[in-house]
């Protein structure tokens, strides 16, 4: 309530403040040598929170600015930066026109201090750098260029990625908020797994920023943003117009194609690009996996400071499957390490995209931006990872189906004054989601449906508000405090609910409706003694929430108790009439929201323009949960866990034309209230890093050289079953020869036998008697070359 009333009141003291002696910086910024307008560089006033970037002609304004004289700083990257000391005259504007002179990629203070990052990892200016200097040809690469993160993909690529992130197996997407130009990619309530994020719909050479928040410590990201939060901008503008061929092992072939239907003028602009991808993967029966995508995008200025941005994608694809499988089949010679137990796996998958957004900046440089969106998805995924452990005669293949339709809306508001010798920046914001969601499970031996598991429909509702203050005494000191609120209903109809049949299949079921809420406080607070040092604190709560299908169970076996126990019926009675209806006892007690408590310190260093340096010690609290299996239709106890960590990056510029680049992250993440010795938390990683050595732009050449490494791991609580690491190196070069680039690319360089995706799973071969529990997991990809030419026009 303190934040919230001293918002308000800086928001009224500053605008009294700002009635008089005020005058306006005006320009444009080109290149020096062709005089073409520079899109989108920071233009800031030293040692203020006041700034902007240039328009899609190269321009900006910055109003309403105190009488007075200072210092403007133009960056950009690629850029020489500039600092210009302008006056500002009272009801004039003053009129600033910047020519930039081209360098090779910087280390530049200014960019930098002009983002004004609030945490270690989320300085957009080295994330660009991250997209010019390293690989992004795939959707995993993408997600790779967050330090620290690393995915791995168990379905022939058809699926989502498994993502690990800060010592979580985030599964598919439960702790990491993914969005793209603010359009959710998490799923809720999802058939194979809640919060499940499919990205293969974003064409990676459309990418034009990446935003890096880790923690949860910021209060524009709610739901799943708990090791962090990424996001995604699609371009503009395209640079060029592109035809891209790329085809190489496994039978792998990409055709790329863009194209720009204006020039790319202020007042309005289109382009539209399309995707098509097909592999056949390393494994003995051909995976057949096809994807193709399409995207377009269109803007128009309305007015002097208003634009309306429309954007349409879709995208499809299925595949076969080897899935996983259990080492002793390999060690017996029944299979070898690309082959499969049930080849019959794999799926189909589809997302369609709408999303209109307002950009408005008034004459007092406060924005407005307001986003409606609409998704229509589908999903089938057929799996089997226990083989014959259920049913002996037929195998154990599950059918997972999902249809979904997805519309939301986001609002943000920013107000920047300064009514004295404090800078305020107030953001205010809120939204809803609503998902209509149908999602049912099959078993479905060799794809044939036998019996129904489940049959669901639900719609989900999230609604939220959040401000955020900033406060900037000086360039030395800002702090940061933001609270958001978070209000969910589920309204579940499981249409199998009604039938005894159920009851013999061993799952829950249950129809109702339920809500909840959650405040989040966030606190954040930057030192920064010099241009080359920063220091950040960060602390707040964040959460993912639950299945909807969880949710319902749990108050339904509230319901029930509250009923039996009017009957007086015991608490033995009760947890045994539960069980018989196959709920867990336990569950009438869960949290649904389960908050996330984090804590972090940080620093960032700049030697010399040359070496960037970012650091992180940071821990995390999970509470207690009940998590919904999407595999098996049924929950299971999640104890509460705590994680520590230690994130560095590091970025060098050699020279001109050489940058190396490391990221490293050690965590130790624990289950608590288990002894010790069996508190480890699966699949977690303790130590991984990933880095290489860039050649950019060299008299036409770049190359690459990169490592990942991922240390051993344990893959149960006991860590009497390991998930073994892995290192791997990757190379790769293009030359640009007038209109034309020449590619190749050359994945794992030694050839290493690695294990991509890993589980302790029990299961049963068909010969066996007995199940085995073993780790079971999807190889990696071997040895291969990739080669391409691509023209731009």
């Amino acid at each position: 309530m303190r934040l919230i009333l001293l918002a308000f009141f800086s928001f009224i003291t500053s605008t009294f403040a700002f009635a008089h002696n005020i005058g306006t910086i005006s320009g444009e910024v080109t290149d020096i040598e062709s005089s073409e307008a520079i899109i989108g560089a920071n233009i800031f006033i030293d040692k203020t929170m006041l700034g902007t970037t240039t328009d899609l002609d190269g321009r900006f304004e910055l109003k309403n600015l105190h009488v007075g004289n200072y210092t403007l700083v133009i960056s950009y990257i690629g850029y020489k930066s500039q600092q210009l000391n302008v006056d500002v005259f009272e009801d004039k504007s003053t009129i600033v026109n910047v020519q930039m002179e081209l360098a090779s990629i910087e280390l530049d203070p200014y960019a930098v201090q002009a983002e004004r990052a609030y945490s270690a990892a989320s300085y957009k200016y080295i994330r660009k750098i991250d997209l010019e200097i390293r690989p992004n040809k795939s959707s995993q690469d993408l997600l790779k260029l967050v330090p620290g993160l690393i995915t791995a993909q168990h379905a022939g690529g058809g699926k989502a990625e498994q993502i690990f992130l800060r010592g979580f197996d985030a599964d598919h997407g439960t702790d990491v908020n993914i969005s793209v130009d603010g359009i959710p990619v998490n799923m809720v309530t999802h058939a194979h797994g809640h919060g499940y994020a499919d990205l293969h719909f974003l064409i990676p050479e459309l990418v034009d920023e990446i935003d890096v928040y880790k923690g949860p410590y910021f209060a524009e990201f709610g739901n799943f943003a708990t090791a962090g939060s990424v996001s995604f901008k699609t371009k503009e503008i395209l640079e060029d117009n592109l035809i891209k061929l790329e085809a190489g092992g496994f039978n792998s072939l990409k055709a790329t194609m863009l194209y720009q239907l204006d020039n790319g003028s202020a007042e309005q602009n289109a382009y539209i690009a399309s995707q098509y991808y097909r592999t056949d993967g390393p494994f003995e029966r051909p995976g057949k996996m096809g994807r193709m995508n399409l995207y377009g995008k269109y803007y128009t200025v309305l007015g002097h400071n208003s634009k309306l941005t429309f954007s349409m994608g879709s995208f499809t694809s299925s595949w076969d499957a080897s899935g996983q499988i259990p080492q002793r089949a390999i060690d017996q010679g029944y299979i070898s390490r690309f082959g499969a137990i049930d080849d019959m796996e794999g799926g189909i998958t589809g997302r369609t995209n709408f999303n209109l957004l307002f950009d408005r900046r008034d004459e007092y440089n406060n924005k407005l931006a307001i986003q409606a969106y609409y998704s229509d998805c589908y999903f089938k995924l057929f799996s089997n990872f226990t083989f014959f452990l259920n049913d002996p005669v037929n195998g154990d293949m599950i059918e997972q189906l999902e249809a979904r339709q997805i519309h939301g809306l986001n609002t943000n508001y920013s107000i920047i004054r300064k009514p004295a010798d404090i800078i305020y920046k107030t953001t205010m914001g809120g939204g809803y989601r609503a998902d209509n969601i149908n999602v049912s499970l099959w078993h479905s031996p060799k794809r044939i449906r036998k019996t129904e598991f489940s049959d669901v429909s639900v719609a989900e509702r999230n609604l939220f508000i959040y401000i955020q203050e900033e406060f900037v005494f000086s360039s030395k000191l800002r702090l940061m405090g933001g609270l958001r609120m978070d209000y969910f209903t589920f309204d579940v109809n499981d249409h199998l609910a009604s039938s005894l049949d159920t009851i013999g299949t061993g799952l829950p079921h249950a129809s109702g409706f339920n809500q909840q809420h959650l405040i989040s406080p966030k606190f954040s607070a930057v030192y920064s003694p010099n241009r080359t040092i920063e220091l950040f604190f960060n602390s707040g709560i964040g959460f993912h929430s639950n299945d909807a299908r969880n949710i319902i169970f749990a108050k339904k076996a509230s319901e029930l108790e509250h009923i039996w126990a009017g009957e007086g019926a015991s608490d033995q009675e009760i947890d045994e009439r539960l069980a018989s209806l196959n709920f867990d006892p336990g569950i009438k007690n869960a949290i649904n929201l389960p908050k996330a408590i984090g804590v972090e310190a940080g620093a960032r260093f700049r030697f010399l323009n040359r070496l960037d340096i970012g650091m992180a010690a940071w821990y995390l609290h999970l509470e207690r949960e009940f998590v919904f299996v999407g595999d098996g239709g049924y929950s299971e106890l999640s104890d509460p866990t705590q994680r520590i960590g230690i994130d560095m990056e590091g970025r060098l510029k050699y020279n001109s034309w050489l940058w190396l680049d490391v990221d490293i992250c050690l965590s130790e993440g624990k289950i608590l209230n288990l002894p010790v010795g069996e508190n480890n938390i699966p699949l977690a990683p303790g130590f991984t890093s990933s880095g290489g050595i860039s050649l950019i732009n060299y008299n036409g050449f770049n190359a690459s050289l990169r490592y990942i490494y991922v240390d051993d791991r344990p893959a149960n609580e006991t860590n009497s079953v390991i998930a073994r690491g892995y290192s791997l190196l990757n190379a790769g070069a293009s030359y640009n020869w007038k209109s034309l680039t020449f590619s190749v690319t050359l994945e794992n360089i030694f050839n290493a036998k690695w294990n991509e995706a890993q589980f302790d799973t029990e299961s049963r071969l068909p010969w066996e008697n007995e199940a085995v529990s073993e780790i079971h997991f999807t190889p990696g990809n071997p040895r291969n070359l990739q080669l391409g030419i691509s023209l731009k026009f």
